[in-house]
């Protein structure tokens, strides 16, 4: 899930640059019931996500045309887990998955008489991350996906803002999973913010994320029933911002888990506009 919060969209064209530091921290696992599995242990992970993005100083069907890279480092930690004859334990680092991708910005647009901005992209994740078959747990996902996703701002005057961004990713098989071949389902998830300014340089307010699972996973091309994820979050974040910088710091805690860690995530969000 992308790890986007307050004030998602309306920047102006140029090159940017983001740094995400995420912890997330899976204290139990939650079956398809949502109730908690014994002896699954528990999964941390530290992700630095540096994103690449480009937006051009000319229309295209009235928007500005956008190209989005982003290059992950993660390194996760499970310890205390097994899985029938299998140990979930593992400690790995490395390199993610790259994940490309064009968009299009419109901004000077309104809705309900509010200023808006919109975005829509199409991602494409290549497997290019660190990968070991032995592993449950690994910086790379060994599948390609297509994810696409529309984003909305809306400026709630005097002081407020909104942000919203909705995705569907269809997912690749992985012929080389630990336990077979494996192809998850697609998904739908979005991430939500509600923030209002306090002085010149800061917004506070609340961020979170949602998935849900669509369909059943596969795995040596049977479905596994009650193998949906779902998870819900919300939490409190900050943004501070000057000309060129911004930082943004949110912490949200996820509820209604399924088929998942559940846990938190933190994230230190860093932008900068060359």
């Amino acid at each position: 899930m992308c790890a986007t919060t307050l004030l998602d969209g309306g920047p102006p064209p140029g090159f940017y640059y983001l740094n995400y530091a995420i912890f997330t921290e899976g204290k139990k696992f939650r079956d398809g019931d949502g109730n908690e599995v014994a002896n699954m242990g528990k999964l941390n992970t530290f992700s630095q996500l540096h994103q690449f993005y480009y937006i051009a100083d000319f229309n295209v069907l009235g928007a500005h045309p956008a190209l989005d890279v982003l290059v992950p480092v993660a390194a996760l930690t499970a310890r205390g887990g097994t899985a029938g004859p299998f140990s979930l334990n593992s400690n790995t680092a490395g390199l993610g998955d790259l994940v490309v991708g064009p968009a299009l910005h419109w901004d000077g647009r309104t809705l309900f008489g509010k200023p808006v901005f919109h975005r829509v992209e199409i991602d494409l994740t290549i497997p290019t991350g660190k990968y070991s078959k032995d592993q449950l747990f690994n910086p790379g996902s060994n599948l390609h996906t297509i994810e696409a996703y529309y984003s909305l701002v809306m400026i709630l005057p005097p002081k407020w803002e909104t942000s919203w961004r909705f995705f569907y990713a269809h997912h690749s098989e992985n012929k080389d999973h630990l336990f077979g071949r494996l192809k998850p389902g697609a998904v739908v998830h979005a991430n939500y913010a509600l923030s209002r300014q306090v002085g010149e340089k800061w917004r506070v307010g609340a961020a979170g994320y949602y998935l849900q699972q669509l369909r059943e996973d596969e795995l040596n091309g049977a479905k596994q029933v009650k193998s949906k994820e779902r998870v819900v979050s919300i939490g409190p974040a900050v943004h501070y911002g000057v000309p060129g910088w911004s930082l943004v710091v949110s912490h949200p805690v996820e509820f209604a888990v399924r088929n998942r860690f559940q846990g938190s995530r933190t994230t230190l969000q860093l932008i900068h506009r060359f």
